[in-house]
């Protein structure tokens, strides 16, 4: 059964990033986010059990949100910030790892 609640997750300046990429690795997926403020995140995410995308790449995101699917499987949905617009990105996956860059400049 499914927690209906999503909750926040990521640091708070991957909300009103942007998705640079996404690479599938295996079993493990890697998307790339670039703040607003111009810092670099690639979110690791391990145990994927699906990836639902289309037209992720370039998409403003409004937030990152989890919630539990089963006991070992998290959804986590990229909220597109233009409601309008039909880009989207979901991940089922059992861990995510963030790691963040400097800011260029």
């Amino acid at each position: 059964m499914s927690d209906a609640t999503p909750v926040y997750v990521g640091p708070p300046d991957l909300h009103d990033g942007t998705v640079l990429a996404i690479e599938e690795r295996g079993a493990d997926v890697a998307v790339r986010i670039r703040s607003f403020e111009g810092r670099e995140f690639e979110l690791r995410f391990r145990g994927v059990q699906a990836v639902r995308a289309h037209r992720a790449e370039g998409m403003l995101l409004y937030a990152l949100t989890e919630r539990r699917e089963a006991p070992s499987v998290r959804r986590f949905t990229f909220a597109n910030w233009d409601e309008e617009d039909d880009a989207r990105l979901e991940i089922d996956a059992q861990e995510l790892h963030v790691e963040s860059s400097a800011p260029a400049g």
